[in-house]
C-alpha cells in the first residue's frame, strides 16, 4: 500500500465513525496521528468478518464439490 491508499482508507474509515485519530508526540518529538477502532467500528468488523466467513464457505463448498 502506498501512503496515498493508506491516508484515503484511514479517511473513510474515520468518516464512518468506525476509527478515531488523535494527534499525539511520537518519542523524537514529532506530531502523529494515531487512531483507535470504535465501538462501532468493532461492530462493523465483527459484521464484515461473519459476512467474509460465509462467502469464503460458499467458495470453499463450490471448489470442493465433486458432483
Amino acid at each position: 500500500l502506498n501512503q496515498g491508499t493508506l491516508y484515503a482508507a484511514l479517511v473513510r474509515l474515520d468518516q464512518k465513525g468506525w476509527i478515531k485519530g488523535t494527534w499525539q508526540k511520537t518519542e523524537a518529538g514529532r506530531d502523529a496521528k494515531y487512531y483507535n477502532i470504535t465501538k462501532a467500528g468493532t461492530r462493523a468488523l465483527e459484521k464484515q468478518t461473519e459476512r467474509w466467513r460465509r462467502l469464503a464457505g460458499f467458495v470453499n463448498k463450490l471448489l470442493l464439490d465433486e458432483t
